[in-house]
């Protein structure tokens, strides 16, 4: 596979994030790095057509409006720029150029159907060590949208394959040092839905395999394709399943096909059910792909459903047809945070809310007896930023320990230790004092949240 080049510095801004800037001046506003990029600036707004505005792709996160790819595998990259017009809602344009004799030419310009633009990547499908360019064409919420995948051939740019989809995933499946592509697509009419894998088949790219899963879903939302064990890969599924649940399709292939190796003899998949959608990720950065699972807090039966701080429980596949617990958390989106439970606690906590918008906490108690015994082993509050000097004096003149998780935006995140533990005695203030965290572990145990894109 070719190396991938993204332009630095001016292009830098436009790496992340989505949407359309106003002008195509909008990309040239960070300091020029050198005279190339200068040259590469100049020359997107050269061809871009009258009017057109520079739109970003959604996905992945790295995705940028204008980039460097070697597309034709002469080992000079040609750059690639995505745009919108005024003319129309409903489509994107693409466009390449490349670099001969010091002055820039339009390679290759061409448009898609589409009112966003939902995936772009340059990965190479075809084995010839030559990137592909992959470009999801997406037309609103809800609605499937369209993959092309092209390549240049010929002295021109041709499109390899188009085919729908919901959401897809990139990577190597098989096991066979090639990338594939996964494409999930999903009817909401006739409720059926469908994962199909694309690879290299005979010399060319084409569908290896397909199997039907579960159209009785409100939709889908992730796919990923990462390792389940040390030597087999898999595809993660994120579906909503209704107004408060969701599942985890999980994907192997076995000998030329796909299974599902969690689902039950009649398709149920019990072990992945949750009350809302949790992404799949690698939370412990051991090269394994994790399912997200939510688990209730002891204590919170008598909580409205939309009250409960869901603890996030991760497991890994066990290689049959069951899952291995590897570990806890706790998340909070408008804390930004994510709190790795230590071991150390096992069954022995709980959690409380407090869901103040202003300054949201969270107070994570020893929970011993049944309940019967409890005392706040760790508060993690986020303080607003313009506050932030009043409650740090009031805790220092209460001589209150407290840690900076992280200070982004405009709040700050803090843990404050407890100064003691009421009402524990005997065995119950043993059991609290070995589970307590010090100062270098909760830092460790904490993390920013990765946010949804």
């Amino acid at each position: 596979m070719k190396k991938t080049w993204l332009l630095p510095a001016a292009l830098a801004v436009f790496t992340s994030g989505c949407g359309l800037y106003d002008t195509p001046n909008e990309l040239m506003r960070a300091p020029l790095a050198d005279a190339n990029q200068q040259s590469i600036n100049q020359a997107v707004m050269q061809f871009l057509p009258p009017g057109s505005q520079l739109t970003v792709p959604l996905h992945p996160e790295e995705a940028s409006a204008v980039s460097l790819q070697d597309l034709t595998g002469d080992g000079t990259p040609e750059v690639v720029a995505f745009y919108k017009t005024e003319k129309t809602d409903y489509e994107i344009g693409v466009l390449v150029l490349s670099q001969k004799g010091g002055k820039w030419k339009k390679t290759a310009s061409f448009t898609g159907i589409g009112s966003e633009l939902d995936y772009v990547q340059f990965v190479d499908v075809t084995g010839d060590s030559v990137p592909e360019m992959l470009i999801g064409w997406g037309g609103g919420e809800g609605l499937n949208k369209e993959l092309s995948v092209y390549s240049w051939q010929q002295e021109q740019m041709r499109e390899l394959l188009k085919q729908p989809y919901a959401v897809m995933a990139v990577g190597d499946l098989t096991g066979d040092n090639q990338v594939e592509l996964a494409l999930v697509s999903h009817d909401h009419n006739a409720l059926t839905s469908k994962a199909e894998v694309y690879g290299l088949k005979d010399g060319q790219l084409g569908k290896l395999t397909e199997l039907p899963l579960e159209g009785a879903v409100n939709g889908y939302e992730q796919a990923t394709i990462g390792r389940a064990t040390p030597t087999q890969s898999a595809i993660f599924v994120e579906a909503g399943m209704g107004a408060h649940s969701g599942m985890t399709e999980f994907l192997v292939w076995q000998n030329g096909k796909l299974v599902r190796p969690l689902a039950k003899a009649n398709g149920d998949i019990d072990l992945t059910f949750k009350p809302y959608v949790l992404p799949s990720e690698d939370i412990n950065d051991d090269g394994i792909v994790e399912i997200g699972i939510h688990t209730q807090p002891p204590g919170t039966d008598e909580l409205p459903m939309a009250e409960i701080p869901w603890i996030a429980s991760y497991y890994q596949w066990d290689g049959a047809a069951g899952l291995r617990h590897v570990e806890d958390h706790y998340q909070a989106y408008d804390m930004g945070t994510d709190f790795r439970i230590p071991a150390k606690w096992n069954d022995k906590y709980t959690i409380e809310e407090d869901r103040d918008p202003a300054s949201p906490s969270v107070r994570l108690l020893y929970y011993g007896q049944g309940g019967k015994e409890k005392a706040t082993l760790l508060t993690l509050q986020a303080v607003p930023q313009k506050d932030w000097t009043k409650v740090e004096a009031s805790l220092k003149e209460k001589q209150t320990p407290y840690i900076v998780l992280t200070e982004q935006g405009k709040q700050v995140v803090v843990a404050i230790q407890p100064q003691e533990a009421n009402g524990l005695s005997g065995g119950a203030l043993r059991e609290y004092n070995a589970m307590l965290l010090t100062a270098d572990e909760i830092r460790q145990l904490f993390r920013p949240l990765k946010m949804p894109v």
